[in-house]
């Protein structure tokens, strides 16, 4: 056998090395309630019927990666002791977060779905955030001049790489088909981040479905 690898590695000119106690194994820290500093990675988007279709929307899926600023924050979390204990936001790094945003359809003439505008307020300040500008126009609703907001469609380009606050909390509770509860931490919405810089990340580099 020996001689089968001498001649195999004077062929490729290959050699690999293993050494142990190089590399180390990131300490677990449990996940902490708060705001942490990143930026939007992945993206997604379906049409979903909401309440068994009384309404329509687009449902944005995004992925919130923490970022390397986030190590300046100072955060608290429960240990296996149930006590709480804080950490500095470094152990956190690189942590991603679910997060959605809901933007409900307007019927259109032959639609049966109603309209449910007024669930839009989250899905405008999403917008808001990753810098879109949503005009004011008035247009005539049920016989009546009304100021509205038009909400833009986003594309993955609109949302990739930008560098945002996320409000991080646990999640609704789920049970698996074992049987067992389940909580996910969750990115419940973003915020502005004046001072935070967006990465440049491509839509193939993303991963994500096709809008």
């Amino acid at each position: 056998m020996a001689e089968v690898n001498d001649m195999f590695d004077s062929v490729t000119k290959e050699q690999s090395f293993f050494v142990p106690g190089k590399k180390k194994k990131k300490e677990w820290t449990a996940f902490a309630k708060g705001v942490y500093l990143g930026h939007i990675t992945k993206c997604e988007s379906k049409v979903v019927d909401v309440k068994k279709g009384e309404h329509k929307a687009r449902l944005y899926t995004y992925t919130f990666e923490v970022a390397e600023d986030n190590k300046r924050l100072e955060f608290e979390f429960k240990n296996i002791s149930g006590e709480m204990e804080k950490t500095m936001g470094d152990a956190y790094i690189g942590c991603k977060f679910l997060g959605k945003v809901w933007r409900f359809l307007e019927p259109g003439e032959k639609d049966t779905f109603k309209s449910h505008s007024d669930g839009n307020a989250g899905y405008l300040r999403f917008c808001e955030t990753i810098g879109l500008k949503c005009p004011i126009e008035t247009r005539n609703i049920n016989g009546e001049d009304v100021e509205v907001q038009l909400l833009p469609e986003l594309s993955p380009s609109d949302m990739l790489g930008k560098a945002c606050k996320a409000q991080v909390d646990k999640g609704r509770p789920w049970i698996n088909k074992d049987g067992e509860k389940k909580q996910y931490w969750d990115a419940k919405y973003v915020m502005k981040w004046d001072s935070g810089e967006d990465k440049v990340i491509s839509e193939a580099d993303s991963d994500e479905i096709p809008f």
